[in-house]
């Protein structure tokens, strides 16, 4: 008896400590995600204000300063994501003569998969499990645990 309870309780605490590890990684990723999310404007001048740590009269000083740095960098990523899909569009055209029908096909759906994560401003490194290079279906390197 004495033996049962004890297992009941330290399974209840197992229970709630793998509970509340799994919610607090939950609260943090959404967090984390709502930064990334942010326009890239904001969030240039926002990782700018907290690397200056400026005072009052500081930010009224530097803030159109970073307003016109963080629309050209913005710029500078709009760009840059026209000049990567241009340039995947060329790799998969020069590519194509050596690869069979479903190398192709793979190919594109990457492709298709990088413009979407670009276009929802999530990033070429936030691939999902089993979009990996080696991880899908097909010839290459399997990743195993």
């Amino acid at each position: 008896m004495k033996t049962k309870s004890i297992l009941i309780i330290a399974a209840t605490l197992l229970i709630g400590f793998v509970i509340g590890f799994l919610v607090n990684g939950r609260i943090t990723q959404q967090r984390f995600q709502h930064f990334v999310n942010q326009d890239h404007f904001d969030a240039f001048k926002f990782r700018m204000m907290d690397a200056i740590k400026p005072n009052e009269k500081q930010v009224k000083d530097i803030e159109p300063i970073l307003d016109e740095y963080a629309g050209k960098v913005h710029l500078t990523m709009e760009e840059s994501k026209s000049d990567i899909n241009s340039l995947h569009e060329n790799m998969i055209k020069d590519l194509s003569p050596y690869l069979d029908d479903q190398q192709i096909k793979r190919l594109e759906g990457l492709h298709k998969r990088f413009n979407s994560m670009m276009r929802e401003k999530r990033g070429p490194h936030r691939f999902q499990r089993g979009d990996r290079p080696g991880e899908g279906p097909g010839p290459g390197p399997r990743k195993t645990k």
